[in-house]
């Protein structure tokens, strides 16, 4: 035995050994071990790596040995060995797969899994041992659930939330993610591949910022199979997955879609009773939602720093039917309202609009259908006296403008399907894109430009909401001048 090798200490050792190695038996005497180098001792090694003991059984000259099915280890005196190999056979000889790959997992339990070649089995044997030392240990079986039954286990995490949400994630999941060829796989079975496969599959049905929001939804289910230890690592994570996702700015434009004189010469096509829808978006910046729920409670005309407009809901759907919410974004602990400035400018169309067209009180649910019925008195409402419906607005009266306008063109009216060309980017949300870079334009920081907006993240509005102004080339040459001018 060594000399710096208490005798003790050896045996406690072997014990550990044999407990975590138990198909190998090192008995701690100079003559057995038979050349294998302890260096440093046993002792010293123990106490450098308490956790790892993949590495000091490899010190100790260890091998990992797969477990031979087909072969007797310790066959009886007498016995005949086969023809191919040369070993004693044991009753499963030449069924299934050969070799026994042995760990126990982190709760001592033995784990096995069978290859057909020992190298196979002698790599998964290492690599499941060293996984269980450094603590990324995952157990091989665990990712035999299927993508579409996660799934459905992660929507069940956000049936407390908003139910509106909830309703979008659920449609995004049961369309785009159970019925799929994802769906279907094994959670451990997915890979970069398979999600290219799904990417390509899913673009043609879905536009760029749709399918970014399912993919999202997707990559957070395999955020939910790596935090049960389901799988190592998320594949939604892989470069070439990351370089092929549909990026937030896909789509995005350097120019504004709509123009100053394009807003013109939509408002001069609607009708009357929606002219002033106009002036709400391209002169305070809301959202459609938030312009078809505005109050004149909303507006305080005496506000110290001038007439403000408080932005605190909007009528949304929920499903097929309508009704009012917090603005995009807000919960009971924190609504993102928000209070925006009131020029003249829309003040005064706005005051014509609600002398002409008195504001009426309509009654919808709070939050979703079920929701407690709350009563506003609503500055835009239509000829029934009802919320206005977004995709009916969209449909008959927004695009249509769009056209009488010139800006966009009708399809063949005997074709089935959409009426008009596509138009996405000309959408009432093209008002608040429109706004957002006159007031950059005009000087705005880009912090109260987000909050005026209701963005929280103000590097969102730059990306997203600013565009190029025509003729805004002239306010760099007198910067330039203004600058040579004072250094003069």
């Amino acid at each position: 035995m060594p000399a710096d090798l208490d005798p003790y200490v050896a045996m406690t050792q072997k014990v550990r050994l044999t407990f975590l190695f138990p198909w190998i038996n090192i008995p701690f005497t100079q003559a057995a071990m038979n050349g294998h180098t302890i260096s440093p001792s046993i002792t010293t090694l123990i106490r450098e790596n308490p956790t790892n003991n993949i590495k000091v059984a490899r010190q100790l000259g260890v091998k990992f040995m797969p477990y031979d099915r087909w072969h007797k280890s310790r066959p009886k005196s007498g016995e005949s060995a086969c023809r191919e190999h040369g070993k004693v056979p044991t009753r499963e000889h030449g069924v299934g797969k050969r070799w026994q790959a042995r760990w126990r997992n982190r709760e001592g339990i033995q784990q096995t899994e069978l290859f057909r070649t020992e190298a196979e089995a002698r790599r998964h044997e290492t690599k499941m041992r060293s996984g269980v030392d450094d603590g990324s240990y995952i157990n091989p079986r665990a990712g035999e659930v299927r993508v579409g039954e996660l799934a459905l286990t992660w929507l069940k995490g956000h049936e407390h939330k908003n139910p509106r949400t909830y309703r979008r994630h659920r449609e995004r999941v049961h369309l785009h993610i159970i019925p799929t060829a994802v769906g279907k796989m094994r959670v451990k079975d997915v890979n970069a591949s398979s999600l290219l496969d799904w990417l390509h599959d899913r673009r043609r049905l879905l536009e760029s910022s749709t399918l970014r929001l399912v993919f999202d939804d997707l990559r957070a289910v395999f955020d939910l199979a790596v935090d049960d230890s389901l799988i190592p690592k998320n594949p939604c994570l892989a470069k070439s997955v990351q370089d092929a996702k549909p990026k937030r700015g896909d789509g995005g434009r350097a120019e504004l879609t709509l123009t100053w004189e394009d807003t013109e010469k939509i408002r001069a096509e609607l009708p009357d009773r929606y002219k002033a829808l106009v002036d709400c978006g391209r002169g305070l910046g809301l959202r459609q939602g938030e312009i078809f729920g505005l109050s004149p409670e909303d507006i305080d005309w005496a506000h110290p720093d001038g007439p403000m407009v408080h932005v605190q809901r909007q009528v949304v759907h929920d499903g097929s039917f309508l009704v009012y919410a917090l603005p995009k974004g807000g919960n009971d602990e924190d609504p993102k309202d928000r209070w925006v400035e009131l020029t003249d400018d829309v003040a005064i169309p706005l005051r014509e609009h609600m002398e002409k067209y008195p504001p009426v009180e309509v009654t919808r649910p709070w939050g979703s259908k079920g929701g407690d019925p709350v009563a506003v008195q609503l500055i835009f409402y239509t000829r029934e006296k009802t919320a206005i419906q977004s995709n009916w607005f969209n449909s008959y009266r927004w695009k249509p403008a769009l056209a009488a306008a010139g800006l966009i063109k009708p399809l063949d009216p005997n074709t089935k399907g959409r009426r008009w060309e596509k138009s996405r980017d000309m959408m009432m949300h093209a008002l608040r894109h429109l706004y957002a870079s006159m007031m950059i334009n005009g000087g705005v920081d880009v912090y109260t430009l987000a909050d005026r907006l209701g963005h929280a993240d103000p590097a969102f509005t730059l990306r997203k909401y600013v565009h190029r102004i025509v003729g805004a080339g002239s306010k760099i040459r007198i910067a330039v001048q203004s600058a040579y001018t004072r250094a003069a």
